[in-house]
């Protein structure tokens, strides 16, 4: 449970009459010295702001407070309006939530005050079983309240396509996203040359043609012997330059080719992301406009930053139909870290709520909004750490036609 039964408390049970609450107290008739308990018709408020249970024997007041980042249930007792020696009350309260298991929560007496061993969480949906111990005589208070709840029939269930499916315990994968540009790699290109000086007889290919290893590309004659001797393709791949002409003087570099069934992704990591990158980790690639992606493995990591304070780091791509194109822009998302999250719901699910993020459990036909603590999120997953527990079953397409309804029904609150 995470902070605020506050609605509980304080202002929740006047300022939305949507809210069916009710307290009662109650004595357990098959013992003696029990007092008789009564229904508490008008909520009260206690000397210290809190929720007020009432007893002809014993008062309890319950107020939520603020401490070092925790939201702790003090009670206070009153007989006959004054206050009670709390070494001699004890209280435990019974919570149970919607489609949770009952959680019991204890008490020790603190100065003037019962103070709660766990941290009160919401959500404020909840009914509570308080038993309390004074004097020999044993009290029961009953308190429900409900909140951020809607309930849909299932014809309009389908009809918004509301999609749900249980909470369980999975991995999330942490990623850092680079930038990139699709580069030839330095084994797959060739800068084809003429053994001998000479003259450029003829040349039998062009710019863009695919050629296999061992086919012809040019025809040299040596200008020392005027024999004429053909150059062959060392590699298979595409002609991607041509520096001579025929008739000129074959002295340097004839052309290039380059193989591209294998491509490197040259990325960009800054001094934020270099610190998390490994050599082996996983890689995702994809075009700018999300036509296509791949997967890779970083394979090399510069050991300098460059003056611009980047580390040049290299993912390799299998390019057999050639999409990947060298100069083209690309971002991947690169595998950092693994979390064994105990709770991980769908990214899609996760709504915010009264400036929290929230998801929206559902029990039957009953649709109820539940704040939740986050941990490690990517694009598909995400982990909760406080407000939802394994099985529980929660929404997880078009949850904003629930967060519309609980709205237009007036069930949100301010603390």
């Amino acid at each position: 449970m995470n902070k605020t039964l506050i609605a509980l408390l304080i202002t929740q049970l006047f300022a939305f009459p949507l809210f069916s609450s009710t307290a009662i107290a109650s004595d357990d008739n098959h013992k003696e010295g029990h007092e008789e308990g009564h229904k508490d018709e008008h909520a009260e408020k206690g000397p210290h702001g809190g929720f007020l249970l009432t007893n002809n024997k014993l008062d309890l007041e319950l107020k939520l407070t603020q401490f070092a980042g925790n939201t702790e249930l003090r009670i206070y007792g009153f007989d006959n309006n004054k206050a009670v020696d709390i070494n001699q009350l004890s209280v435990t309260i019974n919570v149970q939530r919607l489609s949770e298991k009952p959680e019991l929560v204890r008490f020790k007496a603190e100065e003037s005050y019962l103070v709660s061993t766990v941290s009160v969480n919401e959500p404020h949906s909840f009914k509570l079983d308080v038993m309390a111990k004074y004097k020999g005589a044993k009290i029961n208070y009953h308190y429900e309240q409900e909140e951020g709840r809607t309930t849909l029939s299932e014809q309009a269930i389908e009809r918004a396509g509301i999609k749900t499916q249980l909470a369980q315990s999975g991995t999330v994968e942490l990623t850092d996203t680079l930038f990139g540009v699709i580069a030839p790699t330095a084994h797959g290109t060739v800068e084809v040359m003429a053994p001998y000086t000479g003259l450029v007889n003829d040349i039998f290919v062009s710019i863009g043609q695919n050629v296999k290893k061992g086919d012809k590309l040019a025809s040299v004659t040596n200008r020392e012997t005027l024999q004429n001797y053909i150059i062959k393709s060392p590699i298979t791949g595409v002609i991607t330059d041509q520096y001579l002409k025929r008739g000129e003087l074959a002295s340097s570099a004839l052309m290039q080719i380059v193989n591209l069934k294998t491509v490197w992704v040259e990325l960009s990591a800054f001094p934020e992301n270099i610190e998390k990158l490994a050599i082996g980790q996983n890689a995702k690639v994809y075009d700018l406009h999300h036509h296509l992606n791949a997967q890779g493995e970083v394979f090399f990591i510069a050991p300098m930053m460059s003056g611009g304070h980047i580390a040049r780091a290299r993912v390799e791509l299998k390019n057999p139909d050639g999409h990947w194109r060298p100069g083209m822009h690309v971002n991947s998302d690169i595998s950092t870290a693994n979390i064994n999250a105990a709770v991980r719901v769908k990214a899609t699910a996760v709504q915010e709520f009264n400036g929290k993020p929230s998801v929206f459990i559902k029990s039957g036909n009953v649709f109820e909004v539940r704040p939740v603590k986050l941990g490690a999120k990517n694009s598909e997953w995400v982990e909760v750490l406080e407000g939802l527990s394994v099985n529980s079953e929660y929404v997880t397409e078009n949850s904003y036609v629930i967060k519309a309804d609980i709205l237009k029904s007036g069930a949100s609150h301010s603390h």
